[in-house]
């Protein structure tokens, strides 16, 4: 537990805390004990709750966007009218800055930027905001390496579009309830503090807003590249069928007459004599050498046509 106190307001910042010490916390504060059952949890949805004397914020934020999923990070704010609790699992390295940042002003005796409790809010909650344009922007990057391995026919692109694709479904589950819930916290804000930010949360309700549309583009963008991918993919198929069907066809021709021919007919290194009746004007082999001719020649046409109607 880190205590930082400066001006009247008292900042409590809890990382990674055990039991024991949110238990702690409610015998210092009028805090609800659901509301630290909730700070304990994992998996606790975002909401903003209003009680008399003060607010409970849990909020999540996408710290990390790898190649499978996002990751999120869960905070819990406590606000009074002189006080703010934070209560996280530390990945997030934007608490980190302002405390640190804090402390080290008030070390110096010199002058903090916030305050009062609802402008240190504020801070944070807008470093907190500032540090998911990064995260945009690795996935915008992810999406313009993935553009060109889609249209790249030594690679194979399936497996990035599904993985970029649940990274971009994850990042918008996690930001969508932040979203609709950050035009109250300024209300709820002013309630207990008194203090008029209207105009502060409004600032990072725009920028959550920029990066709701960021997110909305990279979605439309991952949806065309798996369209695009799909048909690339069922063109290169078609190729393949067409090559095989043309290898298939011509080699009718000689099937159709090695059937009838057999291997009854003298050959170029066999023992077999010309049997008599079979034509010898171009030699032992003529028959074979005729063979070839109404094997090959039939192939040979259907090419020159398969190339002009354009298959090959």
């Amino acid at each position: 537990m880190r205590r930082l106190q400066c001006g009247g307001v008292i900042w409590i910042d809890l990382e990674k805390p055990k039991r024991e010490e949110v238990i702690d916390l409610g015998k210092l504060y009028p805090f609800h004990p659901l509301n630290l059952e909730d700070c304990l949890s994992r998996t606790q949805l975002t909401k903003l709750e209003r009680h008399e004397d003060h607010i409970f914020l849990v909020v999540r934020f996408p710290v990390k966007c790898g190649d499978l999923s996002c990751s999120p990070s869960q905070i819990s704010f406590f606000l009074g009218k002189n006080y703010l609790v934070t209560i996280h699992d530390g990945s997030i390295a934007a608490i980190k800055e302002v405390f640190n940042s804090c402390n080290t002003l008030v070390n110096q005796n010199q002058k903090v930027t916030w305050d009062g409790v609802g402008s240190l809010f504020y801070t944070i909650v807008s470093k907190i905001v500032d540090s998911l344009f990064p995260v945009m922007e690795g996935l915008m990057d992810r999406i313009e390496d993935l553009e060109d391995r889609i249209f790249s026919e030594q690679h194979d692109a399936l497996f990035e579009v599904a993985n970029l694709r649940r990274s971009v479904s994850d990042l918008r589950r996690i930001v969508s309830p932040f979203r609709k819930v950050v035009a109250d916290i300024s209300i709820a804000v002013s309630e207990v503090t008194g203090d008029d930010l209207r105009v502060y949360f409004d600032d990072v309700k725009d920028r959550v807003e920029r990066i709701w549309e960021l997110s909305e583009t990279c979605k439309e963008l991952v949806e065309i590249f798996k369209d695009t991918d799909f048909t690339l993919y069922q063109s290169r198929m078609n190729r393949a069928l067409v090559i095989l069907t043309v290898i298939f066809t011509i080699t009718i021709p000689a099937t159709i007459v090695g059937t009838f021919y057999g291997m009854n007919i003298p050959m170029p290194g066999s023992a077999v004599e010309p049997t008599e009746g079979l034509p010898t004007f171009l030699g032992p082999w003529t028959t074979f050498i005729f063979v070839l001719l109404i094997s090959f020649l039939p192939a040979v046409l259907m090419l020159a046509y398969f190339k002009r109607i354009g298959w090959m």
